[in-house]
């Protein structure tokens, strides 16, 4: 057995991000920008009203009040699209609608709401302050500024901002082509009859919606039989898949035919077991720039060992600036006495209390216990070696979702027995 660090270790010597396509503005959501955006023009790129009213001269209406109201000349109405024709001088005003353009010589926008109508023009009864509902000429982005870094996911505010630079098409990664073969004799696809001695497979559909959720091309190929030719098949399909990755079957027993296969099949093993809990038969391997991980078969070890390695390469690929599980620290809320093999990975449940984060291990820990993936919030870090954690221990911890994705923190100050997200 390898550690993680050297699991790792292997596994980012080896992965290199992919190749660049240009794609519409529109379509980039949930990809990952691999350029720097500069805007060429300020943003927004001239000074423009943040209200509906009138705009002026701030020196014009010092002093205004509603019972001493200033009145002003109107010179024209400017609507949003349209540059005014006037300079304001001394005494003058233009009714200006949100979004318009301010016109030469005016500082401030009175709302429509401080102003009456005057037969000469407007009255103000009111006096604010320079500047005041004025939206500046570069106040969200400078010429030339950096607007987005490489590396960054895009969502719908990316998108807005690289529109606002004047953009349609931007450059994002390729995205990872994974494929997920489930492997076992004993399972059954969803939708039919559950025939005795067999279940139903949850990893296919696990560990597709992770690579998925992850930022790649996710297809599931389906389920093979303990059957060598079976196994062979599935794998040829996934011939033009950046990632393969198969559950089940890494393991040592008889019908394990997974390790023994890609082997034949000329795989480059770079590693089989890792001394982790949940998680200890895991394989990967390389076949020319291509990936290939073998998982455990025990749902929670298969998505655990997912996130720790699928994800890792899937994101790399992707460019991104951060990878793997975000980490991070909690209050341990309760004691716990651990066997020493092997670092552990615990399924903990996140809770708020007195501004302090806690984290509670999930009652049921065995590999086989799903449920304990969808209440979780965190895997807590627990080292090799280590028997024994006292409440109130401050312990790493690994957030599972990333971006907030089914991350529940209970309040304690919620006054709900559920979790709350």
């Amino acid at each position: 057995m390898i550690s993680l660090e050297e699991a790792v270790r292997k596994l980012q010597a080896r992965v290199r991000p992919l190749g660049v396509e240009e794609v519409s503005v529109l379509r980039s959501f949930g990809r990952i920008l691999r350029e720097d955006v500069r805007s060429p023009l300020a943003i927004p790129p001239f000074a423009r009203s943040a209200m509906d009213g009138f705009a002026v001269q701030a020196a014009d209406i010092t002093g205004a009040s509603r019972q001493t109201p200033v009145t002003l000349e109107v010179l024209e109405d400017i609507p949003a699209g349209r540059i005014g024709q006037y300079r304001l001088r001394k005494g003058t005003a233009a009714r200006i609608m949100t979004g318009a353009a301010l016109p030469g010589g005016a500082d401030t926008v009175v709302m429509v709401e401080d102003t009456e109508p005057a037969p000469d023009g407007v009255r103000i009864g009111r006096a604010i302050a320079r500047g005041s509902h004025v939206v500046s000429a570069g106040e969200d982005i400078r010429k030339g500024e950096r607007a987005l870094a490489a590396g960054t996911l895009i969502g719908p505010a990316e998108m807005g901002m690289i529109a606002a630079t004047g953009r349609s098409k931007v450059k994002v990664s390729i995205r990872p082509q994974v494929r997920v073969v489930s492997t076992g004799s004993e399972i059954l696809r969803p939708g039919g009859p559950l025939r005795p001695g067999h279940i139903y497979d949850t990893n296919g559909y696990s560990l597709t919606g992770l690579a998925a959720g992850r930022g790649a091309e996710a297809r599931f190929l389906g389920i093979a039989p303990d059957r060598k030719g079976a196994l062979e098949r599935k794998i040829a399909r996934a011939r033009d898949a950046h990632l393969l990755i198969l559950s089940g079957g890494v393991s040592v027993g008889d019908h394990d035919l997974v390790q023994d296969i890609l082997l034949q099949a000329g795989i480059e093993q770079l590693f089989h077991r890792v001394s982790i809990k949940p998680g200890m038969p895991t394989f990967a391997g390389m076949h020319g720039k291509r990936f290939v991980l073998g998982l455990p078969g025990h749902p929670v070890s298969c998505m655990i060992t997912f996130l720790l390695f699928a994800g890792l390469l899937i994101d790399t690929m992707l460019g991104k600036k951060a990878v793997g599980l975000r980490r991070g620290q909690a209050t341990l809320s309760v004691p716990l006495c651990l066997k020493p093999r092997r670092r552990k990975f615990l399924r903990g449940i996140l809770r708020e209390s007195a501004g302090r984060l806690m984290v509670e291990p999930y009652p049921a820990q065995q590999s086989s216990v799903l449920k304990s993936m969808v209440v979780s919030g965190v895997l807590i870090d627990v080292p090799e070696g280590v028997t024994e954690l006292k409440a109130s221990t401050l312990v790493d911890i690994l957030y599972l979702w990333p971006g907030g994705f089914n991350q529940r923190v209970q309040s304690s100050r919620s006054g709900r027995d559920g979790l709350t997200p």
